[in-house]
């Protein structure tokens, strides 16, 4: 009878078809490089009105002209609110350490800080996965040489400069 049942469970298996794991999410990142968050100020450093110089494709909310708000509670929390052409859309993160800020819910984006110039005036934002990164300035701040900077961060982590939209 046990021989019978375990062919019965033998049969059944076959005839299934193996299942497929799920793709890797695209990333514009050699995820084998290391990446590092600032050390540099706190999250309320942050907190004000950006815009978004240059981006990486994919989230509708962030690319280049969106301006974004960060507001940051005592309580650690921090709202990014995004407005720009592809609609607007707020994340919410709780500050997790220098530079770091971890989903408030399920499924929500990591922010990572990977660079900040001395007067936080121009960031760079980036996700430990590499599927979404931009360089934002304070409105009317932008600068070349904080540009060149920027890129030269985002490299350093190990993003791909080619695949970077905006000025």
């Amino acid at each position: 009878m046990r021989r019978a049942l375990a062919l019965l469970l033998l049969l059944a298996a076959c005839g299934r078809e193996a299942a497929t794991p799920p793709a890797a999410a695209p990333s514009f990142r050699d995820r084998g490089q290391p990446i590092a968050s600032t050390l540099r100020g706190t999250a309320s450093d942050l907190a004000g009105d950006w815009v978004i110089a240059q981006s990486y494709p994919g989230l509708p909310f962030a690319s280049p002209g969106t301006r974004v708000s960060i507001a940051v509670g005592s309580d650690a929390s921090a709202g990014w609110s995004f407005a720009g052409p592809g609609g607007t859309e707020r994340v919410s993160t709780t500050a997790a350490g220098q530079g770091r800020f971890v989903p408030r819910e399920e499924g929500g984006l990591e922010l990572w800080v990977l660079w900040v110039d001395d007067d936080f005036r121009t960031a760079v934002v980036g996700t430990p996965d590499g599927r979404f990164g931009w360089v934002m300035d304070r409105p009317g701040e932008a600068s070349p040489d904080r540009a060149v900077a920027a890129r030269e961060m985002l490299d350093f982590n190990g993003y791909d400069l080619s695949r970077l939209s905006g000025a």
